[in-house]
């Protein structure tokens, strides 16, 4: 499927995280294909790669799933240490357990708070590390299709690599850390700018076919909400 001018195959993500049943995998791409192809959410950076949609889905998982019932497929894990560090940073905050109340059950709200939610992520990850070469040569598999061809899942990776993803863990681990409070906030925003799509749908008689609030032409107002975030300002990892 061309999604943002890149070429992704929906059925051929990364394995997931979490121990996930067929019926949940399924549900998922029927969520998630008719989104793209209508253009209903538009957040480029949680759509930019496989690995990036593959977040989507641990995200959403966690969300639509009875917490109690969240299991970390070890497996997996070990295949996927930038994932994984993104995956527990995230669920770890407090308010995520209110999202997931929120949108527990609800297939459409799980789905567009992990969208919204890795968008903010993601963009507040690069902006942490976009002038640290080291660091930002091992995640830029989240964000450039065009060095997304290496498969963790199916090739051992070498040994510079696996060196650059363990900096890479170590400098995301760190960056939360001293900025827990704002990195927190990215997850209050996500609810905030939800809440004003379905408040604006709500506004307007127009119906989409799924049950999602459309983000067609939100895009400045997406980095309004993730502009007015609380911020630190602390200093960034060096290693």
């Amino acid at each position: 499927m061309l999604i943002n001018g890149n070429d992704i195959d929906l059925s051929n993500l990364e394995k997931p995280l979490l121990l996930v049943s067929e019926d949940e995998e399924l549900l998922f791409l029927r969520l998630i294909q008719p989104t793209l192809e209508q253009g209903l959410i538009q957040c480029p950076l949680a759509f930019s790669t496989r690995k990036s949609i593959s977040i989507v889905r641990d995200f959403w998982l966690a969300m639509y799933k009875d917490q109690e019932k969240l299991y970390i497929n070890s497996g997996h894990a070990l295949l996927y240490p930038i994932r994984l560090i993104i995956f527990e940073l995230v669920t770890q905050v407090e308010y995520f357990k209110r999202l997931s109340k929120k949108a527990f059950k609800d297939e459409w709200l799980s789905l567009i708070y992990a969208v919204v939610l890795l968008q903010f992520v993601l963009q507040w990850i690069k902006e942490r590390f976009s002038d640290n070469k080291e660091v930002y040569e091992a995640l830029k598999v989240l964000y450039r299709a065009t060095d997304d061809n290496v498969d963790d899942d199916q090739t051992s990776p070498s040994r510079e690599r696996s060196i650059g993803q363990a900096i890479a863990v170590k400098a995301i681990r760190f960056e939360v850390r001293e900025n827990s409070e704002e990195f927190a906030s990215l997850l209050n925003q996500t609810y905030n700018f939800v809440n004003y799509l379905y408040g604006k749908e709500n506004e307007t008689d127009e119906k989409e076919t799924t049950k999602l609030p459309s983000m067609r032409n939100e895009e400045e107002t997406l980095n309004l909400f993730y502009s007015k975030r609380y911020t630190t300002n602390k200093a960034t990892f060096t290693g």
